[in-house]
């Protein structure tokens, strides 16, 4: 109890020295941060913006109370400046360059608003885990004159929030802009309030009321509020919780108001870990110097009278300077705050902003990434408009961005090539076959195609022909062999070099087809082939000629692979693999392979003893030229069997089932769509 009394003892004291030293007038601005070093130790930063019109001396040290309700703790700790001198001289601390103000130095003799930036530093060590420490600031100088609150000597109250118990260590946000600023009445503004939060931290932004000595609530004019702290189109003002921005559009009269805002830091649990607090002074100013927002050309001759950039051919973006910042958060990042149109008047589709990286808020140029490059020659224009979130893009002051900007491009044309299909033509040769697109384009500029060949997909391709009329876009290689390769093809579109375009067309592969029995199964031929590419998910189609006839499809596959059945029938056969493109109809083929099925003899010989082997007259011919006439003559000439519809089960006897004696006897074969055939057969019991 001692320990504590002593404690309240040393900030009483502390407090009146500090109302002793209060010599130090005419403050705009206040804020505290912190940086945690470990559970206890932190390193806490005031800074103080003293306007520059009085150049109130900025005391050496200062000091600071800290405070817990929940452990009933308190204590005060002293703060050392780091920044500037305490003499109270021109340009003894940071000058803070206000927007719309013409003011670049603090000079008191100018009798303009102006304020420069003292920077005070201490190490704290906190006796203790609590989760609400207080960090509290009083200023022992006089708020800046104001017209919002009602007690204008007032001195100025800012406070941050230590949690060391769920979040030991931890940082507070860090403001991205000083904590002043001059507001043009009747112009547009996005003010940025928003912080940098090292840990990855939720921060939750509101504006809060001013506040007094010891954290007393100060009372304002009737007519004014913490909302409400001048008048504006949009008023009450609101701000962004996640973002910090506060927009509005100021209005008469002209007045010295004041902004707080509060920064609140939540952990991932939506625990209250943190806060810091902003104590600002704000100038509504109906007298603001003048302001312009274009964009700015260079050196390129324009056409006309906007100001105008060079680009080069195939860039897909444009870098836009202006002549003053822009507000970033009056930025569409999707790019509709600008249209693009070409030479030929169409418009021109934008991707993308590059995100741009501000500084406090506020960025001189932008990178404009296109959907496609930039091909034709000529003029194309770059306007202004109000994109998609419906703000249009405002200067630091609020001018709003109405220019236009040329951008000129020459010597650049529009040329693609596009292989469209690669097929292999009577197992001999591989006709290609090419689209090709040209704009903006002399005819003077095409030199040749060249038709380039590799066995590789990927590599190795050699320049195996040249074309040099633009119109002809087909091409037979007749130096390959099909049968056993694969070929890769690739077109290149070769043209004036001083375009800087060579266009290159996709590669396509051949279709090799080959085949092998079955290892399982004699009767079943094995099947693959090379994938095509022409074009998406082809559907590869089967097909067999008989005996050097008509093409007729067998069968269907999305895979590379299939089974064939090899025919019993004597003759030749072929099997190719075709594909076909649905939308263009163009149809590409393999080579082909072929089987030959030659006629077995007839047998001479029937041993009818039923063991089996040759016990009947079995004619191979049979399945091939169904239905067979079989006639049988014995040796002086009789008939003794004959069936018009033979299958083969012929085993030696007469018409009546009679066996027939041993010895040799005269057939003839007459064969439906065939050469008849006789001869004799000899039968053996």
């Amino acid at each position: 109890m001692r320990i504590r009394v002593l404690v309240l003892m040393l900030c009483v004291l502390f407090f009146a020295i500090g109302l002793q030293r209060a010599n130090a007038t005419h403050l705009a601005a206040v804020n505290i941060t912190y940086v945690g070093i470990d559970t206890f130790t932190y390193v806490v930063t005031v800074r103080i913006y003293r306007d520059c019109s009085v150049l109130a001396p900025a005391q050496p040290t200062d000091f600071y109370t800290y405070s817990s309700a929940s452990c009933g703790l308190s204590g005060t700790s002293v703060v050392d400046l780091i920044t500037g001198d305490s003499t109270g001289n021109v340009a003894t601390g940071n000058f803070i360059t206000l927007p719309c103000s013409g003011v670049d130095t603090c000079n008191a003799t100018l009798g303009l608003f102006s304020v420069e930036e003292f920077v005070y530093v201490d190490t704290l060590t906190l006796p203790d885990r609590c989760t609400d420490w207080i960090i509290g600031y009083t200023t022992g100088g006089q708020r800046n004159a104001n017209d919002v609150i009602l007690n204008a000597g007032e001195r100025i109250y800012v406070e941050a929030l230590i949690n060391n118990v769920d979040a030991p260590a931890n940082n507070s946000p860090d403001f991205i802009k000083p904590p002043v600023a001059i507001f043009c009445t009747n112009r547009d503004f996005f003010f940025n309030q928003g912080a940098v939060e090292p840990d990855g931290d939720s921060l939750i932004y509101s504006l809060v009321q001013a506040q007094g000595v010891g954290g007393a609530i100060l009372p304002y004019i009737s007519g004014y509020t913490a909302e409400y702290p001048f008048n504006a189109v949009d008023s009450p003002l609101t701000i962004e919780p996640s973002s910090g921005v506060i927009s509005f559009t100021p209005i008469a009269p002209a007045l010295k108001s004041v902004l707080s805002v509060l920064i609140e830091e939540y952990n991932p649990s939506g625990v209250l870990i943190g806060s810091i607090k902003n104590d600002m002074q704000v100038i509504i100013n109906d007298n603001c110097t003048t302001d312009t927002l274009n964009m700015l050309g260079d050196s390129t001759t324009a056409s006309g009278n906007h100001p105008a950039i060079s680009v080069g051919c195939l860039d897909n973006s444009i870098t836009l300077h202006f002549d003053n910042p822009i507000q970033c958060e009056t930025i569409s990042l999707d790019g509709s705050d600008f249209i693009i149109t070409s030479p030929s008047g169409d418009p021109v589709a934008i991707s993308q902003v590059v995100p741009p990286i501000c500084t406090i808020g506020l960025i001189d140029s932008l990178v404009i990434i296109l959907a496609d490059s930039m091909r034709l020659n000529g003029s194309y224009f770059i306007y202004d408009t109000i994109g998609s979130d419906f703000i249009p893009m405002l200067s630091e002051c609020g001018v709003r961005l109405n220019d236009t900007l040329e951008i000129r491009l020459r010597n650049c044309v529009r040329a693609t090539v596009d292989l469209l299909n690669v097929t292999v033509v009577n197992n001999t040769s591989i006709d290609l076959l090419w689209s090709k697109y040209t704009e903006n384009f002399q005819l003077a500029s095409f030199l040749r195609y060249d038709v380039y060949r590799s066995l590789n997909p990927s590599v190795g391709y050699d320049s195996i022909a040249s074309i040099f009329d633009i119109n002809d876009t087909t091409f037979t290689d007749v130096g390959v062999s099909v049968e056993d390769t694969p070929y890769n093809y690739q077109i290149r579109m070769i043209l004036d070099p001083n375009l800087m375009l060579t266009p290159v067309s996709d590669t396509i592969q051949s279709i090799l087809l080959q085949g092998s029995e079955n290892m399982l199964d004699t009767n079943l031929l094995d099947l693959w082939w090379s994938s095509y590419w022409g074009w998406d998910n082809p559907l590869y189609r089967i097909y067999e000629s008989v005996g050097n006839g008509p093409w007729k499809e067998i069968g269907a596959t999305a895979d590379t692979t299939s089974l064939y059945n090899i025919s019993l029938l004597a003759n030749s056969y072929r099997l190719i693999i075709r594909s076909k493109e649905t939308v263009s109809k163009f149809v590409t083929s393999s080579n082909w392979i072929e089987l030959i099925i030659p006629v077995k003899g007839v047998p001479n010989i029937i041993t009818p003893n039923g063991d089996g082997i040759n016990d009947f007259f079995f004619v191979d011919e049979r399945l091939l030229f169904d239905p067979i006439h079989l006639i049988i003559f014995n040796r002086w000439g009789m008939k003794v069997f004959e069936d018009t519809e033979y299958l083969n089960n012929w085993d030696g006897d007469n018409f009546v089932g009679k066996p027939l004696g041993e010895g040799t006897y005269y057939y003839m074969l007459k064969l439906n769509g065939g050469e008849d055939r006789a001869g004799f057969i000899t039968i053996i019991r």
